[in-house]
C-alpha cells in the first residue's frame, strides 16, 4: 500500500485506516519509540497514542512526506513520554548533551518564530553535508542510536563516527555563529 493510499484511507475515515498503517509502519514506529523508551510496555502505550493521534490529524493534516511526518509523530509522543515517566534510555541524554553546545539556549521572546528559523538554519546545514555525515548526524541525534549502532550501520569504526559526529557538531556550531543564533 503506498502512502498515499494509506491517506487517503485516513481522509475517508475508514476504519480500515488504523490496521492498514500497523501494517505497513507498525515496526518501524517501534523501532523509533524503542530508541526513546526503556520499557517495552512504554512503548506499546506510546505507539497507541500515536494511532490515535495520527487518526484525529487526518484530517485536516495532509501530510507531504508521510514516514517523516509519522516519525516526527513518534519521536515526539516517545520523548514526552520518556519525561513524564523518567525512564529514558540513557542514550537519550547523552545525544542531547552532545548536542546542547551546537544549539542557542531557551526558546526567549520570539517563541516558536525563533525555533522555526533556527530548525530551517540545522536544515540547511545537513543537506550541505557529505551523505554518510547527514546520516551519522540524523542517526544519533534524531533517532538517539548508540555511537556503536550508527558506526555499525554505516560500516565505519566507533573512533570514525565518533570523530566525524564532532567535527559535524563543530561545523555546526560554526555555521549558526555565523547565521546569528549563538
Amino acid at each position: 500500500m503506498t502512502d498515499q493510499e494509506l491517506l487517503e484511507l485516513f481522509l475517508t475515515r475508514s476504519e480500515a485506516a488504523v490496521p492498514a498503517l500497523q501494517t505497513q509502519y507498525g515496526p518501524y514506529c517501534r523501532t523509533i519509540a524503542a530508541q526513546f523508551l526503556a520499557d517495552s510496555r512504554d512503548v506499546d502505550e506510546c505507539l497507541n497514542d500515536v494511532w490515535l493521534s495520527v487518526w484525529r490529524a487526518i484530517p485536516p493534516a495532509i501530510p507531504e512526506h508521510f514516514k517523516g511526518w509519522l516519525a516526527a509523530v513518534v519521536r515526539n509522543r516517545a520523548i514526552a513520554m520518556g519525561r513524564e515517566n523518567s525512564r529514558r534510555p540513557p542514550t537519550v541524554d547523552e545525544a542531547a548533551l552532545e548536542l546542547a553546545p551546537c544549539l542557542p539556549p531557551g526558546n526567549g521572546p520570539e517563541g516558536a518564530a525563533q525555533y522555526r528559523a533556527l530548525a530551517d538554519a540545522v536544515e540547511r546545514f545537513l543537506r550541505a553535508q557529505p551523505k554518510d555525515a547527514r546520516i551519522a548526524f540524523v542517526r544519533r541525534y534524531w533517532y538517539a542510536d548508540p555511537v556503536e549502532e550508527t558506526a555499525r550501520r554505516l560500516g565505519w569504526s566507533v573512533s570514525k563516527t565518533k570523530s566525524a559526529l564532532f567535527r559535524t557538531r563543530n561545523r555546526l556550531r560554526a555555521q549558526l555563529q555565523k547565521e546569528g543564533f549563538l
